[in-house]
């Protein structure tokens, strides 16, 4: 069995965070981890915030591990009532549905309350790629209703900017803070950092799965505070009809967005997936003329250190570029990409995404741009596939 118990917030030494804290012990269960609790850290003066009357900022993380080692969950203390049936009906099958290492298990709580917090912000994460600076401009620079309006921006930490025990984990979220920082400036809006532990928990075989409910734990936190909050989702409706099937044991957003995060709300705090209404290819193009997408777009997969830059080299980097290619709007992004290195090397990769398309579904959408644009793309005749390699004549 696994328990979480004794919930309490409480200012760290230092006096500048507050913490939300509980303890979780792994009862006849074999499990090496490198902590005897789970947290959550925001700033001092957004301490009020979090939420202490329930256990729903740990359920989530809780019940992915119990799922993991296949053995009860037990909460000693209350939860939502929205988040424990969604979950006993419905979130548990998905999650098995998904990956084969998970499998049901029983949650035990000691009863349901609701936060007595009746939050008033709107917020996103705010990464900087494609899918962030999309919802941002579409919730805020765009829309008009102040029940649905952006008010705040979120950044946390708990497993996409590496591993726990890394010590360059917490170099690389501070550059990625400082840049939201210089985002949330120049929209004149609230930023809101938490840092948290629940990646000191990650298997490299249930990281995809931990990553994205550790995210929503966070969200599910600020209850206190937040009353609605959009999740950025990256893949399109039509995509995931055609490619979401493919998407299963490796890509949970891809695979379950849709019909996942809706299920992820209490009775305080909606989450809501932004984005799959377009494709990514055109998420790109509305904000071509926008200069916060000009100065801070950063979709990079490879970013080490203090070292922010796009490579320009990896899979994410490449793909924007000639999103950005075709449209004829790549110069306008030189300051966030290597365009000159990128061209001298685009012919490759075009041949890739051709070779590619009926498998991928953003290279898919890449092929079909071209096609709209009446953008040149290598043909047949120009490269071949030997031994399993794309070759360019």
């Amino acid at each position: 069995m696994i328990e979480i118990s004794g919930l309490r917030k409480y200012a760290v030494a230092n006096g500048k965070g507050i913490r939300l804290e509980a303890d979780i012990k792994f009862v006849d269960v074999y499990a090496a981890y490198p902590a005897d609790t789970l947290y959550l850290e925001i700033r001092q003066d957004y301490g009020a915030m979090f939420s202490d009357d329930t256990y729903d900022a740990f359920f989530l993380v809780g019940l992915h591990l119990a799922m993991y080692h296949k053995t009860p969950l037990k909460i000693r203390g209350n939860v939502s009532k929205k988040l424990f049936k969604n979950a006993q009906w419905y979130i548990q099958k998905i999650l098995c549905d998904f990956s084969d290492l998970l499998a049901p298990v029983e949650v035990i709580v000691d009863g349901y309350a609701t936060t007595k917090g009746n939050g008033l912000l709107i917020g996103t994460g705010i990464s900087c790629g494609v899918d962030s600076l999309s919802t941002v401009q579409d919730r805020f620079v765009k829309e008009t209703d102040p029940d649905y309006r952006i008010n705040s921006l979120f950044i946390f930490n708990c497993g996409s900017h590496g591993k726990y025990d890394s010590p360059d984990t917490q170099i690389v979220f501070g550059s990625r803070v400082r840049r939201a920082i210089a985002v949330a400036n120049e929209l004149n809006l609230p930023l809101i950092v938490i840092d948290t532990n629940f990646h000191s928990f990650r298997r490299e075989d249930n990281k995809v799965t931990l990553l994205f409910l550790s995210m929503y734990s966070c969200v599910l936190s600020l209850q206190n505070a937040v009353k609605r909050y959009y999740i950025p989702s990256g893949c399109s409706y039509q995509g995931i009809k055609d490619y979401g099937d493919r998407a299963h044991h490796n890509d949970l957003a891809t695979a379950c967005d849709s019909y996942l995060i809706p299920l992820i709300q209490t009775e305080r705090t909606e989450l809501i997936v932004d984005g799959c209404q377009r494709r990514r290819v055109d998420k790109i193009a509305a904000m071509t003329d926008w200069d916060v997408a000009r100065k801070y777009l950063n979709v990079c997969l490879l970013q080490k250190g203090a070292d922010s830059t796009n490579c320009g080299k990896c899979s994410k980097c490449l793909r924007t570029m000639l999103a950005l290619e075709i449209m004829g709007k790549l110069d306008d992004f030189a300051a966030v990409f290597p365009v000159e290195e990128y061209r001298k090397e685009s012919l490759m990769y075009k041949a890739h995404v051709l070779e590619n398309a009926d498998t991928e579904t953003f290279y898919r959408e890449l092929v079909d741009l071209a096609a709209e644009k009446n953008f040149a793309m290598p043909t047949k005749k120009t490269c071949y596939v030997l031994n399993g390699q794309v070759v360019v004549m």
